[in-house]
């Protein structure tokens, strides 16, 4: 299997990996479905920034959702810091978690999943432009799929890949369509005082 491929399960901001990984590497399909996916990465000028994803997940079988809980608890955190070590040995740079956190809730049958985290060295910085590209690496999507990207309220946006399908004031959005999209590739710089 080529790193390409193992990347391409990468959600924005990972909750979505993190999920599934926990149940591909019990070698079994997950017995939920993925009802919606949020993912918000807030980013700093150093380069640095703390991503939140929220997943909703539907189970059929409430055993399978009780066990997918204490797995989640007890896995999620490793889980998640070797994904980030794959991820900084994809790059070429070292990206280090510095916090992380979880929370899982029910709502109306659904499961919610909400992780964040705070990521140094997530962007590369260069004569203060900053540039968030990680490579080929993509974003698995699901129908209801929302990924925004928040930049600091001065920032100037210089290019973004994938073209976002809106911007509102400092935040870029993308819905995705297709079941995967590149990880957004925006480089900004600070705005003139």
């Amino acid at each position: 299997m080529n790193q390409k491929t193992i990347f391409y399960i990468l959600i924005a901001f990972v909750a979505f990996f993190v999920v599934t990984q926990l149940f591909m590497s019990f070698g079994r399909k997950p017995p939920f479905e993925i009802v919606y996916y949020r993912s918000k990465m807030e980013y700093d000028y150093d380069g640095s920034a703390t991503f939140t994803a929220t997943a909703g997940l539907y189970f059929k079988d409430k055993q399978k959702e009780e066990e997918y809980k204490k797995q989640y608890a007890e896995n999620s955190t490793r889980t998640f810091q070797e994904y980030f070590d794959q991820v900084s040995e994809k790059v070429g740079r070292e990206i280090s978690v510095i916090s992380m956190d979880s929370t899982i809730s029910s709502r109306s049958g659904v499961l919610e999943v909400i992780e964040t985290a705070r990521l140094s060295n997530i962007a590369t910085v260069q004569d203060g432009l900053v540039d968030t590209s990680l490579k080929d690496i993509s974003i698995y999507s699901v129908k209801d799929s929302e990924v925004t990207m928040a930049l600091p309220r001065d920032a100037i946006v210089v290019s973004a890949q994938p073209t976002p399908t809106k911007v509102v004031e400092n935040q870029l959005y993308w819905y995705p369509q297709e079941e995967s999209m590149a990880f957004p590739a925006v480089r900004f710089k600070k705005g003139e005082d």
